[in-house]
């Protein structure tokens, strides 16, 4: 699903409505204020965990919060 300005009359109103996919949406997992930390990077069980470094604390990546800052690369 997508939100087009010149789509379908489905996607027309979900850009009217702002609607964004959970990709779009921001979440701890793209904010800089996050850091990811690699489980068994080499190992077939490998995990990423979240963390917050503003509140130093564990999160999970599409948690959010009122700090939330976009990440840029």
């Amino acid at each position: 699903m997508k939100a087009n300005q010149c789509g379908t009359m489905a996607e027309q109103k979900r850009f009217t409505q702002g609607w964004l996919t959970a990709t779009q949406r921001p979440q701890c997992g793209t904010c800089k204020l996050s850091e990811q930390k690699f489980n068994n990077p080499d190992s077939p069980y490998e995990s990423v965990t979240y963390r917050c470094t503003l509140g130093d604390f564990a999160t999970g990546k599409t948690a959010i919060c009122n700090q939330y800052e976009v990440k840029t690369q």
